[in-house]
């Protein structure tokens, strides 16, 4: 099923017929005899390398304008993430995708620059990297919210390696979840985050979604794509093979995915 929207609406994301696959050795211990064999079945087999074409996405065309939020499913190992970092830019520019406006990606909620510098001086890094076009003032606004909003208190001083992964969770979506962007990318935002600190930061995620152009969401959560999302994608075995509403890609992915890798 494909979903149509009005040709009208700005488009933000154009991924026309993406693919990318690469070749990644192996290597198997065998023993003399095993290397004896295969000497005298073929010289030159054994001085040859071994390789295997992994495909990471497959022929992917998606289309997202403003105002849509939508939901990404699928298994492990599908290609969702991948690509969201490809979208995001993460392994340089790609001539199959095209987006109108600044993206913003959301993918570590543990990620550290340096670990033996502060929470607050690691913030201080963060802001820069991930909000490079503020200035000042509003870098320094920004990071004060954050600091609040994540309620670490006097634990902002100290070293970021100390931090338990709650601590390097609340953090970090503090701050990114502080503004809006054209597109925002959020893979698997809240994981790591305490029980009530997920409540709290979900809630601003929410209002985060609302207010910026458009939103990829991928979520094992069906109750958050239900919740936040008017549109859902369902990847399987590196491809998209459903686009449709949020209740219809639910239940696609329930009886078609699930049912496919018991």
């Amino acid at each position: 099923m494909l979903y149509s929207s009005d040709s009208n609406t700005q488009t933000i994301l154009d991924v026309k017929n993406f693919s990318i696959a690469y070749s990644t050795p192996y290597y198997r211990s065998d023993t003399f005899r095993d290397y004896f064999i295969n000497i005298l079945r073929s010289p030159f087999r054994f001085v040859t390398d071994k390789s295997e074409k992994v495909i990471v996405l497959d022929n992917i065309s998606l289309q997202i304008k403003k105002g849509e939020r939508v939901g990404i499913v699928g298994n492990n190992g599908s290609g969702k993430t991948s690509l969201c970092r490809f979208i995001c830019g993460l392994y340089g520019p790609v001539r199959n995708i095209k987006v109108n406006g600044q993206v913003r990606g959301i993918f570590d909620t543990e990620v550290v620059v340096l670990p033996e510098l502060s929470g607050r001086e690691n913030l201080q890094i963060l802001t820069h990297f991930f909000f490079p076009e503020i200035d000042k003032n509003e870098r320094e606004r920004i990071m004060a919210e954050a600091e609040e909003f994540s309620e670490l208190g006097k634990y902002m001083d100290v070293p970021f390696k100390l931090y338990s992964k709650g601590m390097r969770a609340r953090l970090f979506l503090s701050l990114i979840s502080s503004k809006p962007s054209d597109l925002l990318v959020l893979d698997e935002v809240f994981n790591g985050a305490d029980h009530f600190f997920s409540e709290k930061i979900t809630h601003r995620i929410k209002q985060l979604i609302l207010q910026s152009g458009a939103v990829i969401f991928v979520s094992h959560s069906h109750e958050l794509i239900n919740e936040v999302c008017n549109r859902v994608v369902v990847f399987d075995n590196k491809k998209i093979i459903f686009d449709g509403t949020p209740e219809e890609g639910v239940k696609f992915y329930r009886s078609h995915c699930e049912r496919t890798h018991i």
